[in-house]
Parts: C-alpha cells; structure tokens; sequence
C-alpha cells in the first residue's frame, strides 16, 4: 500500500491487564471513528480504531484477544511497528445535545469523539458501560474533558449497576416525558449491545461504529460487507448512520470467520 509508514512506538499505557494504549507521534490527519491497518512485522495486520488524535501524535487502544495483540504487548517504547491508514467512515459531528452510549473495549474511540464534539460547542452525555470495575476504561480520561460522564457496570462495582443500554434507556424515556430529546446518538461497543440500544433510538437520529473481520481496508477484499447492501465497513463504514443500519439483516444475527463462513451471534 502506498500509505505504509514505519513508526516508533511513543508511549504505552497500561488502561487493564489487557487493554493498552500505544501512542505515536505522526501526523496522522485522522478523524473520529476511523482506524488504521499495523502491522507488528511478525506476521499479519490488524485493524484498530484510533482513540485520539492530535496535530502530532496518535493513539489506538488495544485488547489482547489473540496471537497478534499477545506479540504486539511484548512491544516496548523505541520499538517499530508499521502502519497503513486513517481508513473509512467518520462521525458526524453533531451540535446540540448528544448522547455517547459505549461498551466495554470500544469506548475508547469516544474520547477522540468527545474531544471534537466539545471543540465544537456540543454538549455531550456520555454512559460509559463495562461488565467490572476491572474492566472499565478511560473514566479519568473522560472527566478530564469536561462532559457529563455517567459510568455503569453490569455488576455495580463501579458506578451505577446494570447495562449501558439499561442507563440509555431510562435517559431516553425522561428525554421523552420532559419532551427534550438529544439531537444525535452515537454507540460504540458490543454489536448486541447496539441491537438492544437500536429499538428505543425510533425517534432521533443516530450513528453506529461496527466491526466486521476485515483484511485489505480499501474496499477490494469484500471481506467485511453486510448484508444485503453490500456495505463494506472498511469503505463505507465502520461508521453507518441511522438509514443504513436499519437496512441491515445480519446486523445482530450474524458476523464472519476469516473464511466467509456465517457466525451467529
């Protein structure tokens, strides 16, 4: 790819035992919702969502699910790694009143988001959602901003007790009795998790982060599409907003392998 760049690894952050944010300092010109393609030079290349991005300096924050992040957490500040990118879709950036509705190893992307909203002039909500306390990510990072930042776990460790979508919910049906609804949505986290959220969004506009199993990042492979559309996620996403989801039939129901091969949820 004529993009390729080879960096050096900035700063490591250790968010959890398996979340970590690598910085570097380039000037990516990227925006909010899209991601790179890295490569560790040991074999393969991912995609991850960028988490901020300054003038400078970048930063994506990785979960350590596999052979490929376990090599990429023996990497060391100094060390190089290689890097095609920024790829697809961004959020639109939305003034009035918003609500962020993130889960788990996603959320991260919304801090880069929530940093443009409030250069913007919007105001933002953000329901910032994990299963444990353990779990939970950028909480520091987002009171830093200066949004209002409600933090919830599935067990009640940290925060308020219950599901992002639990939170967004009730938020949403006082929105509707006070008859003050956000002007936009953005979700950010476990596809089920947007698939709960999606039914109470009838009235409001909204936009989802997806993430399929992707391989060339520009459009050729087809790896990543959704059905039926035809969507590629790496091209026309990973952004989608309200009039696209709505259309998609595997979107909860099912993803793919490497292979092709369907995989339900």
């Amino acid at each position: 790819m004529n993009n390729r760049r080879t960096l050096k690894i900035a700063k490591i952050e250790t968010e959890t035992d398996d979340i970590k944010t690598y910085s570097f300092k380039y000037s990516l010109n990227a925006k909010p919702g899209q991601f790179i393609m890295l490569t560790d030079f040991e074999g393969g290349e991912k995609p991850f969502s960028i988490s901020d991005c300054t003038e400078d300096v970048f930063s994506i924050t990785v979960k350590r699910i596999g052979e490929f992040t376990s090599h990429l957490f023996q990497k060391r500040v100094g060390d190089y790694v290689s890097i095609r990118g920024a790829y697809g879709s961004s959020f639109f950036i939305s003034k009035g009143k918003v609500l962020l509705v993130g889960g788990g190893y996603a959320v991260p992307t919304f801090y880069f988001l929530s940093k443009v909203l409030k250069e913007n002039g919007t105001e933002v909500t953000l329901i910032n959602g994990a299963r444990t306390k353990d779990e939970h990510l950028f909480s520091k990072k987002f009171n830093g901003l200066g949004i209002k930042v409600i933090n919830t776990t599935d067990d009640g460790s940290f925060g308020e007790k219950g599901t992002s979508v639990d939170v967004a919910k009730r938020m949403l049906n006082n929105q509707r009795e006070n008859g003050k609804m956000f002007d936009f949505v953005y979700a950010s986290g476990p596809e089920m998790m947007m698939k709960a959220l999606q039914p109470l969004l009838d009235n409001v506009e909204y936009e989802f982060l997806l993430e399929r199993y992707m391989k060339c990042a520009i459009g050729i492979c087809g790896n990543c599409t959704m059905d039926p559309l035809g969507i590629r996620l790496c091209v026309e996403g990973p952004v989608l907003p309200k009039k696209l989801v709505e259309q998609l039939t595997e979107f909860g129901k099912y993803h793919r392998d490497a292979s092709g091969k369907r995989i339900k949820y």
